[in-house]
């Protein structure tokens, strides 16, 4: 891998995707923007080249699209020169308790956590071996791969299958000199958790189990993913890099909980919400 080699984030519209791309431009490397739409990513690509990004080009791919994916991967590689970091950070979130989890909620999970994650690493993969130049592969998976909480099932399954998914990218593409690396991200201050948080006692209890006292920053995430993206991390691959302030050693957080004294008779005791971390 090349200084002046592509670096691709993924859901780069999201406030991670943003600070991720912000990173790594301050290393002047030509940086692909993709998402499911351009609408506001101009902007952050205007920024992106004030801090110092030698290129910056938008890509509209959904990765749930074969099709989509490799025609924007081609078309970054002719745009952009070789690919050499790949951010797979794109991802879908839903709360639904496993009984009452319709079906078409499971499979959005599915669709976009694990296989988009593999159309894009796979796309990205093969025009890395192509150039035959290296190259690093970051996935962002999350604490919920290891660490169960209620009502986040799918999600938790779905980030647990990306771990094994990059263990088999870092055994069969080091052949390639491609690393693949897993970053681990606790709770962050974003706009999918800023409303769960700001509900009274919340933030108090999670910061009371967290050892450095605070909750994540979306910086936090980039510089981990730059760290392994680097050729500082030359010699690792098949990693799983848990940046969460040390919460996870008390556990998980419970975003939502279940008083079960009575039998038969679930009583949760928050409402499920939504959010898109693409």
């Amino acid at each position: 891998m090349t200084d002046s080699s592509t670096v691709i984030v993924t859901g780069a519209a999201g406030d991670i995707g943003r600070a991720l791309a912000r990173r790594f431009a301050a290393d002047s490397r030509p940086i692909a923007l993709f998402d499911r739409t351009d609408e506001t990513l101009n902007t952050l690509a205007d920024e992106l080249k004030i801090l110092g990004a030698q290129k910056v080009a938008i890509y509209v791919a959904d990765q749930c699209d074969r099709g989509s994916v490799d025609a924007a991967v081609a078309q970054a590689r002719s745009d952009l020169g070789p690919i050499g970091t790949l951010v797979a950070n794109a991802g879908y979130a839903r709360l639904a308790s496993f009984l009452e989890m319709p079906e078409k909620i499971w499979d959005r999970h599915v669709e976009v956590n694990l296989n988009g994650t593999f159309h894009t690493c796979q796309a990205v993969a093969r025009s890395m071996a192509d150039e035959r130049l290296g190259g690093s592969i970051v996935v962002i998976s999350s604490c919920l791969a290891l660490y169960h909480t209620d009502q986040t099932g799918a999600y938790n399954a779905t980030k647990a299958a990306l771990l094994m998914l990059v263990r088999t990218m870092a055994a069969e593409l080091g052949v390639f000199r491609i690393r693949a690396n897993a970053v681990l991200p606790g709770i962050v201050d974003t706009a999918m958790t800023r409303q769960t948080l700001a509900e009274p006692g919340r933030l108090e209890a999670v910061l009371a189990d967290t050892p450095l006292g605070r909750i994540g920053r979306t910086e936090d995430v980039a510089q981990a993913v730059h760290f392994l993206a680097s050729e500082a991390a030359a010699f690792i691959t098949g990693a799983s890099l848990l940046v969460d302030g040390g919460a996870s050693i008390y556990g998980q957080p419970q975003w939502v909980r279940q008083d079960r004294r009575v039998p038969y008779e679930p009583n949760w005791a928050f409402e499920a919400r939504t959010a898109d971390r693409r």
